[in-house]
């Protein structure tokens, strides 16, 4: 009994003494944060305003220019890399309710490349943030207008690539957390007549709607009648793809590592392409034979080209398939 007595007292005096209470540093988490924990300065310019100041490398493709001076925009995530569809990518929109709708200076995104393998957790969609151009470059790549680095390509071409991701610890700055309801998540809406007429006018082929987050409309023609059982053979694998058909199988991955689909317009007789990356969620979804909405990135290059962000951007593909 005595010894009982001894080790009760013990533990009391332990779980009383203040030496075993907070005994310990608080843990460092400063290597787990990507983004500046100090202000990058302010604002002090939009992308609408980025682009016609830098427009000069914006239009002649796969150009760039590093900025050496802090230029200080702030936008809205509405597009990044968790569906694995756009690789080391953030499209930032910025909408500025003070200009006219419908303008060029009142809707405006960019694509910003960062360096590394799942950049989402670090920029949901719905966040803000504020971005410090100093030391980063801007330009085009494939004729869409960009934030990043310059690399070279296998081929040994210098082009504009994403930024290291350590450049994110000085020169992104998030801003308030995601919101859900931020109006730069709303889509542009091209699949009423109005937005057909927009699409089919090339003069809107410009960095002003170059990337856009739009959803457009049609039925896929690589599956429509006896196209559903044309299997095509890949020019770089020699493979045939698979049936039924998907958005993109490894079959007919191209150079880019990815495949075209084309989309004929539910209220034009005219086509967009859908470009899917291989081996990811968004390629292996089966063709819809209906006609339904598409959401994504647009983008054009020969013509106007989308980008699904996730499988959320098919219509009702849960429920149709």
């Amino acid at each position: 009994m005595k010894k009982v007595k001894i080790y009760l007292m013990l533990i009391s005096a332990a779980l009383m003494s203040p030496a075993c209470m907070d005994d310990y540093d608080e843990p460092d988490t400063s290597n787990f944060l990507i983004t500046s924990q100090e202000s990058v300065g302010e604002t002090n310019t939009t992308i609408y305003g980025l682009k016609n100041k830098y427009s000069s490398v914006l239009t002649n493709n796969n150009t760039f220019q590093q900025i050496t001076t802090d230029v200080i925009f702030e936008g809205v995530v509405c597009a990044n890399d968790a569906g694995g569809n756009l690789y080391q990518t953030l499209i930032v929109r910025s909408i500025d309710t003070t200009q006219t709708a419908g303008t060029d200076a009142y809707d405006q995104c960019i694509s910003i490349g960062i360096k590394n393998t799942f950049i989402s957790p670090y920029f949901a969609v719905g966040q803000r943030i504020k971005v410090n151009l100093n030391g980063l470059y801007i330009g085009n790549y494939s004729k869409v207008p960009k934030i990043g680095q310059p690399y070279y390509t296998s081929a040994g071409n210098l082009r504009l690539g994403p930024m290291l991701l350590e450049m994110c610890k000085t020169n992104i700055e998030l801003v308030g957390t995601p919101d859900a309801s931020a109006l730069e998540l709303v889509p542009v809406d091209l699949t009423d007549q109005t937005g057909t007429n927009w699409l089919t006018n090339s003069d809107n082929q410009t960095i002003y709607h170059t990337p856009m987050l739009a959803t457009v409309r049609g039925k896929i023609a690589e599956n429509q009648g006896g196209q559903a059982l044309i299997a095509a053979t890949g020019t770089l694998s020699g493979d045939v793809e698979p049936l039924p058909k998907i958005f993109a199988p490894e079959a007919l991955y191209d150079a880019g590592y990815g495949v075209d689909r084309t989309l004929n317009l539910e209220l034009a007789s005219k086509t967009l392409t859908i470009r899917t990356s291989t081996q990811n969620d968004c390629s292996f979804l089966r063709l819809p034979s209906d006609t339904r909405s598409y959401t994504g990135q647009l983008t054009y290059y020969d013509g106007w080209q989308l980008t699904f962000r996730s499988v959320d951007d098919v219509e009702r593909y849960q429920e149709l398939q």
